[in-house]
This record gives C-alpha cells, sequence and structure tokens, in this order.
C-alpha cells in the first residue's frame, strides 16, 4: 500500500506559472490603455476646475484672474493691485504624465476673465487638450467665459 501524498508536483507548477504568465501578457496592455484614460480624464477634470476657479475668482474678486498655461503646468493667478498672486498650480505631466497643448480657433496660452467673468481677448473657443499614449480629451472655453468639459460643443 502507498502512503497518501499532498502536494504538487514540479510540472504542475511550471504548468500553472506559465499559464499565468500567458494570461497577464494579454492583460497588461489593456491595463495599460485604461491607466492612461484615466490619467486623461483625471487631467481634464482638474483643468476644467481651476478654470471654473479662475472665473468665480475674477467674479468675486472684481479684477482681472488669469489662467495661464507653460507647457504642461497651468496656474490660475489673480490681479491683487497689480500684483499677480498665484492661487493654484498644477503639472499635469509630472502628476499624471499627461500631456497638455492648445487649439481651436482661438489658441491662447492666457486666458483671461474679466470680473464680470467673461473671457478676454477670445475671438472664438479655446481649446485645451490632453494626451497621454492613445487617449485623448479636450476642454474648452467660449468667449463668454463657459467651459465645457465634455468636448468643444458651447
Amino acid at each position: 500500500m502507498r502512503a497518501s501524498r499532498s502536494g504538487f508536483t514540479l510540472i504542475e507548477m511550471l504548468i500553472v506559472v506559465s499559464l499565468m504568465g500567458l494570461m497577464s501578457m494579454f492583460a497588461l496592455p489593456r491595463l495599460r490603455g485604461a491607466t492612461n484614460s484615466m490619467s486623461v480624464r483625471s487631467a481634464r477634470q482638474q483643468t476644467a476646475e481651476m478654470l471654473i476657479v479662475a472665473r468665480a475668482s475674477a467674479v468675486r474678486s472684481g479684477s482681472d484672474t488669469r489662467f495661464i498655461r507653460s507647457g504642461n503646468v497651468v496656474r490660475v493667478v489673480v490681479d491683487s493691485s497689480g500684483t499677480l498672486v498665484t492661487i493654484a498650480a498644477r503639472n499635469l505631466y509630472a502628476d499624471l504624465g499627461v500631456t497638455l497643448a492648445v487649439g481651436g480657433t482661438a489658441p491662447r496660452d492666457t486666458i483671461r476673465f474679466s470680473p464680470r467673468g467673461q473671457a478676454i481677448g477670445l475671438t472664438g473657443p479655446a481649446t485645451l487638450r490632453f494626451t497621454s499614449g492613445s487617449s485623448h480629451d479636450s476642454v474648452c472655453v467660449s468667449k463668454l467665459g463657459k467651459v465645457a468639459r465634455a468636448g468643444c460643443v458651447l
């Protein structure tokens, strides 16, 4: 009579490990794409909120407020008696790995908001485009200062 054994053989373990390797090989590209998509969505949301903060700060303070893009860094700056004070800043590439470009009919690196909440100097919608890998999205600002988070339908 043979004694019962518990456990797995080396061959069984190798088969299981190789199957797990094959499954992960197919899953990793999808996970990377989902991560890029979430990063772009997060950058779009944060930038839209900063634009809304810039517009609201202009109305609240009664002075010009600027949304400034410098490469992949965005800032909100308020004019306080001739002195520019930064109230919010974000480096989208360092934080999320997302690149930012301007476009639209009125491409601008700086969007100024008047005390009435209107975008000063825009001749058409200004578009901010976010890209990470194959994922991309955009935020638009109309001449009236309205921020569109879902594409450029203003």
